[in-house]
């Protein structure tokens, strides 16, 4: 296994070019530190397994409405817009003594999410409610401050530590270990659904939140406490500190960039239009029972997790763009069946589809990202693909909302579909060889 991982080594000599400094990239990551980095997936996919497929069951009992569930259940809030490429650009930049550049954020914000997690289902408690006089309504009120809050701590956190995938690793083996980031969220999220299956009967739903903060807790120590971050970041150019404006004028320089911003918006649209709906979909139309809906999570992220470091290899291989945008064909095709199949035995292969195309895509895209754009700009461009995901997830939880209130939660799959079908067109046109960082490499290759 830990062959795998190897890749080629890159020169460790600083060369010079035009009187800058170009550092070297970084060296190809053991499995062991390829496992430190990563094995904090683990805990963000028990979170975002609990945001998607239990916290929407829990909402429905406080009597909320589609909409405000496919709000509240999204783990990319609206604040993401601003909070995202600020904090992308803000860890660029920053750097905090041993826990250099991205990790200080983790120390800081992961506290707040765990805090913020284990005390959202003890807000709309009778006793709270006593306490403030109120009623179903209040509850409502103070569950969503609670969501709101480690929602957005996740999020300030997560990025940054995304971020080091690409400080820690050489192009080479970005797939790869990206593979291995997804598998693990896979993973993560497998358990908590699985313990849902098993517990979520006897334990009830309010158990769940503890349980989570603590996984997110354990799988963040090692790498916050088992990592050492470079001060000096691989492949950059020593030259003057970027402003924002700078990095705005980068952005409208960067075709290639707005066409992985526009497939990942499409991509993001339909992911979070069906994540909050599919267990309360199996629940109130094919009439499955709490534990019985979350088997098809199950199957989707199971296939997700076998597949995903495989498919991230073959794209070290074949290339990144063709498995993208094969896995975006899958994804497509799974959600025009779920349009015309209702029987839940003839769901699961539809499943199984959509998990495959899912683990392409997941194994794909952040790679993608970092041959678009300069090293010492990745926490930006990985918070402005945030910001996306922040805007693409309302908007769809609204669109989706008024028409599952309007015509049931069937309605989901062809908006779905088109949205995966739209994410082709820029897919198609992307070519990361025309990219600046891609023509910058070149240039220096010929000089």
């Amino acid at each position: 296994m830990s062959a795998f991982f190897d890749a080629p080594a890159t020169a460790a000599t600083t060369e010079t070019v035009d009187g800058a400094i170009v550092r070297p990239e970084a060296a190809p990551l053991s499995l062991g530190r390829a496992l430190t980095y990563t094995s904090g997936n683990l805990g963000t996919g028990a979170f975002n397994a609990f945001n998607h497929y239990l916290l929407p069951s829990f909402l429905s009992l406080l009597g909320a409405s589609p909409v405000v569930i496919n709000l509240l259940s999204s783990t990319s809030s609206i604040e993401g817009v601003v909070v995202q490429p600020t904090v992308g650009a803000w860890s660029d930049r920053s750097w905090r003594g041993w826990l250099g550049r991205r990790r200080w954020f983790i120390a800081v914000f992961l506290p707040i999410t765990i805090a913020a997690l284990a005390l959202t289902p003890a807000l709309p408690s009778s006793f709270v409610q006593s306490l403030l006089g109120g009623g179903a309504t209040n509850a409502l009120y103070l569950a969503a401050l609670g969501i709101f809050l480690f929602t957005l701590a996740h999020t300030i956190f997560y990025n940054p530590y995304s971020a080091l995938l690409a400080d820690l690793t050489p192009p080479q083996q970005r797939g790869r270990v990206n593979g291995l980031f997804h598998m693990l969220e896979a993973l993560g999220e497998l358990v908590v659904i699985g313990l849902g299956i098993l517990l979520v009967k006897r334990w009830g739903l309010n158990a769940f939140f503890p349980l989570v903060a603590g996984m997110l807790l354990i799988c963040y120590l090692p790498p916050l406490f088992g990592l050492r971050e470079q001060r000096e970041l691989p492949g950059v150019v020593a030259r003057k500190r970027y402003t924002l404006r700078d990095y705005w004028a980068g952005l409208r320089a960067n075709r290639q960039v707005w066409l992985y911003l526009a497939t990942k918006f499409f991509i993001w649209f339909g992911i979070s239009a069906i994540t909050p709906n599919i267990v309360l979909y199996a629940e109130k139309i094919l009439h499955a029972d709490a534990s019985a809906a979350l088997v098809f999570p199950l199957l989707l992220l199971l296939t997700s997790a076998v597949c995903v470091v495989p498919l991230g290899a073959l794209a070290d291989r074949l290339g990144i763009k063709a498995v993208f945008f094969g896995g975006m064909l899958l994804m497509a095709a799974a959600s025009a069946g779920g349009a015309f199949i209702h029987s839940t035995a003839l769901l699961y292969p539809v499943l199984i589809v959509a998990g495959l195309g899912y683990a392409a895509q997941t194994a794909c895209a952040f790679p993608l990202l970092t041959r678009l754009v300069a090293s010492d700009t990745i926490g930006l461009y990985t918070g402005l693909d945030g910001a996306l995901t922040a805007l693409a997830a309302p908007i769809a939880a609204v669109i989706i909302g008024v028409l599952i209130t309007q015509h049931g939660y069937g309605a989901m799959f062809p908006v779905v579909g088109v949205a995966f079908l739209l994410s082709l067109l820029p897919l198609a046109l992307l070519d990361p060889a025309r990219a600046p960082r891609a023509l910058a490499e070149q240039a220096t290759h010929e000089a």
